[in-house]
């Protein structure tokens, strides 16, 4: 889905130099961000594979099932980028919420995950 959504904005605004994807996970009520993918249009031109430009986050143990098995890797490569500063998350989604990619009742809902 990741890859599909990369490749719609790109697409979708020849101009658009960079997209930044962040997926949530919801579980009984639980809300954690799960991977996080941040990729410049060269880059995705030279290497469309998600697992090179994304960051998983170790919060998806806490709303994977607890009664399957662990799993025993979460990502397949790490990421290019360096791990991202306290406080990254909060700035992404106000500039998503600036660009208008993400509406204020959306970004209130996740404001306690991300303070």
């Amino acid at each position: 889905m990741v890859s599909q959504e990369i490749v719609r904005y790109f697409d979708s605004d020849p101009s658009l130099a960079e997209v930044e994807i962040v997926v949530l996970g919801s579980r009984n009520g639980d809300i954690v961000p799960v991977l996080t993918t941040t990729v410049s249009r060269t880059q995705w031109q030279e290497n469309p594979q998600i697992s090179a430009w994304t960051k998983y986050y170790s919060s998806y143990a806490l709303i994977r099932r607890h009664d399957s098995q662990p799993p025993t890797q979460v990502a397949a490569a790490p990421s290019r980028r360096s791990a991202a500063p306290q406080g990254a998350i909060a700035t992404r989604f106000e500039r998503q919420f600036d660009a208008g990619q993400l509406s204020g009742r959306t970004v209130q809902a996740y404001a306690d995950l991300i303070d």
